[in-house]
């Protein structure tokens, strides 16, 4: 990859941050010029490598705490790090914070020609600008009134107009998203693909998969200040998506760093696989509505004691629940015999509409409440139509048509 085709370039970053416990502690220190310690160190950031290419949008993931809003900050310039290298190749614009840069006395108007001044652009340059941000931002007659009294969504409808307008080389998002409305989301997105489209980078950083699935051409997930896995946003956020589900069903886990199957002696899934009915082949690609699947899930029973219902969840995927099914709405009884079995979920005529979908197995107890494991299939589910029909489902339905006007 040639230096002309890259953007963004993070070589061992690194952010330690001091904790002390009390203002006295740090006081003492100074004192000492250094020479006695009264601190805990803090690594918020081990080590995290990557590149952006021009045209390109990365994804951060991971949990609260990982270290992704400390990377953002210092790749937005607004704090320093303690070790590694990195360059921006370009104009930066972030949007880290609600209302970050806004002057809360002043009217939003006033906001957009002080954050554009701060970038550098003449009052005349702003000027051409301003009337296309107020149009973007839809505030009405909002925009004249002090930014004090606007709504969180209010004040990210401005920053994203602002941000954007500027037309940076590199632009930062850290979040701000989740506060919009769902047709604002959409424009920012709309304008995050022309970002890309024109050949600029983005660093997007979101909780919400479906989001990163769209926006990003591939994910970094950090995981205590170290990245854990980097690669393709379908890859990546399942492996995240799995291991955010391990800490539901097990809140040890993440502490423990073992597999349930290891050790603790409770029913195990082995393996899940999704198959094509008509022929039992593993299913591929993208697929149409109407077709015929099965669901396959192996498990492991250890001791006579532990009884089992199996469950399945199907998500789209940004984590709506399209539907759910268990053993126990049917007439099979829970499995009482250790050993290995296998569970079969027929879904005949699946008329899924157009998007990406995940399964995930759950193995439960005799009452449905406790989950002993649980599994995502690795592969997503791709589904495609002929026609642009909107929804997540098609239902059976029908139409008529009458003529409400009486013939003479």
């Amino acid at each position: 990859m040639s230096d002309h085709e890259v953007s963004i370039v993070v070589r061992d970053l690194q952010k330690e941050y001091r904790i002390y416990p009390g203002s006295f502690a740090r006081f003492k220190e100074a004192m000492t010029f250094g020479k006695a310690k009264f601190h805990m160190a803090h690594r918020a950031l081990d080590g995290v490598s990557f590149e952006v290419k021009k045209g390109r949008a990365l994804g951060i993931i991971g949990e609260n705490g990982a270290g992704k809003s400390t990377l953002l900050k210092i790749l937005a310039g607004t704090t320093l790090p303690t070790g590694g290298e990195f360059e921006i190749r370009g104009s930066v614009a972030s949007l880290l914070e609600l209302g970050t840069g806004f002057h809360a006395e002043f009217t939003g108007r006033d906001n957009i020609y002080l954050a554009a001044q701060v970038q550098g652009f003449k009052k005349a340059e702003i000027a051409e600008k301003v009337d296309g941000i107020i149009e973007f931002a839809e505030l009405g007659t909002y925009i004249d009134q002090p930014v004090r009294t606007y709504s969180s969504g209010m004040v990210m409808r401005l920053g994203f107009s602002v941000a954007t307008a500027i037309d940076p080389e590199v632009l930062i998002i850290d979040e701000i998203l989740a506060v919009g409305d769902l047709y604002f989301q959409k424009k920012c997105i709309d304008r995050i693909f022309d970002f890309r489209e024109r050949g600029k980078s983005i660093l997007f950083c979101s909780h919400s998969l479906y989001d990163v699935r769209q926006v990003c051409d591939e994910v970094i997930w950090i995981d205590d200040g170290k990245v854990r896995e980097q690669g393709r946003p379908q890859d990546v956020t399942v492996a995240y998506a799995n291991y955010e589900r391990s800490l539901i069903s097990d809140p040890n886990a993440a502490m423990s760093q073992h597999t349930q199957i290891e050790g603790e002696g409770l029913p195990a899934i082995l393996e899940v696989r999704l198959l094509e009915t008509a022929d039992g082949s593993l299913v591929k690609g993208a697929l149409q509505p109407g077709v015929d699947l099965t669901f396959e899930v192996d498990f492991l029973i250890r001791a006579p004691r532990h009884v089992v219902h199996v469950g399945v969840g199907l998500f789209r995927n940004d984590n709506i629940v399209v539907s759910s099914f268990s053993s126990m709405s049917t007439d099979l009884p829970a499995v009482p015999e250790p050993g290995r079995h296998r569970a079969r979920l027929a879904l005949p005529n699946l008329e899924l509409l157009e998007g990406e979908y995940h399964l995930v197995a759950y193995l439960l107890d005799e009452t449905g409440v406790h989950v002993y494991d649980h599994r995502q299939l690795d592969q997503g589910l791709l589904m495609n139509q002929e026609q642009n029909i909107p929804g997540i489902v098609r239902l059976a339905h029908s139409f008529t048509l009458d003529s409400l006007d009486s013939s003479s």
